[in-house]
This record gives C-alpha cells, sequence and structure tokens, in this order.
C-alpha cells in the first residue's frame, strides 16, 4: 500500500498484540478507531503514526494548562480534517513497518486526508522534531507508548525480512 503525505490510516490487531504497550490507543472492538495520520521516517524507513482523537475539548484544556504554566504545547495539535476539528497526539505517537497498516481511513467513498499541503508540511516537522526528542529519552506524559522500544521491534522485523514480518 502506498502511503501518501496527510492521509489518515488504520493499523492492524496483529500489530497491537505484538507489541502489547499498554499506553498505546488500540483499536476498539465496534469500530475502525483510533485513526492516524502517518509519516514517513527516511531515516529508518518505518512509518511513524500519530493517533487522532475527537476529543477536542479534552486537548484544547490540556494545551491551555501547559501554556499557562510556560511548557511547550506542541506535542498536540488541533486541526480540521473533513471540516471537523480532529487533535493530533504527536506525544503518544509510534512507528511501524508498512505490514502493519490496515487501511486508509475512508468515509463516505473518499479518502480521509489533510488537504493543505502547507499544514502537512507543518505537522511532518512537529512529527520529526518529536521523534528527534523521544529518540533523546524525552518524555511528554506518563503514559505514552514506549516508542523506542517499539522502532527496535520494528527495526528488527525490517532486518530480518523487509517485506513479511
Amino acid at each position: 500500500m502506498k502511503i501518501s503525505p496527510g492521509s489518515l490510516y488504520f493499523i492492524s490487531d496483529q500489530f497491537f498484540q505484538k507489541i502489547q504497550d499498554p499506553y498505546l490507543k488500540i483499536n476498539y472492538e465496534t469500530t475502525k478507531r483510533p485513526h492516524y495520520f502517518a509519516i514517513t521516517d527516511q531515516e529508518t524507513g518505518l512509518y511513524w503514526l500519530v493517533p487522532c482523537s475527537s476529543k477536542i475539548e479534552k486537548f484544547e484544556r490540556l494545551i491551555r494548562e501547559k501554556q499557562a504554566h510556560h511548557k511547550p504545547a506542541d506535542t498536540i495539535k488541533i486541526i480540521k480534517i473533513f471540516d471537523k476539528k480532529t487533535a493530533l497526539l504527536f506525544q503518544d505517537m509510534f512507528p511501524v513497518t508498512e505490514h502493519y497498516i490496515d487501511s486508509p481511513y475512508i468515509k463516505g467513498g473518499q479518502s480521509v486526508k489533510i488537504s493543505d499541503p502547507a499544514i502537512i508540511r507543518e505537522l511532518e516537522k512537529a512529527a520529526r522534531r518529536v521523534i528527534k526528542l523521544l529518540r533523546r529519552g524525552i518524555r511528554f506524559t506518563p503514559t505514552q507508548p514506549d516508542s523506542m522500544h517499539i522502532e527496535k521491534v520494528m527495526l528488527e522485523e525490517l532486518s530480518v525480512s523487509p517485506t513479511s514480518p
């Protein structure tokens, strides 16, 4: 599957069963959720996935609280996708191989994606910055997934067999 810049995707249950990280936002049983904004990591060949949330009030409040305490609030971005506000949770992002990307998010027969190239560039820049911080051991919340462990597992899969884990 070709991963398109700005598009949103779903992750297979197989990934969550393999990784078993208690802080990953696993798939709901009854709906295809959550969905993820994907970026390509040119350094490793992995895809980093940013969870999307519809709990806008919660994340707007968290952003205000961080700003009130003069803390950076750029690990959460709120943007409009399909005319609906969506929170992108960069602090909870994690890497996967293409094998675990289940399908694109399709709504009403259309691929759900961010259409503005400037916003896509801004989000990709934010993601690259967060990835660098994660690789330096920075933690943003006590409940974030162990992205560095996940990256190690995914890179091991790639080194064993780049086409199938």
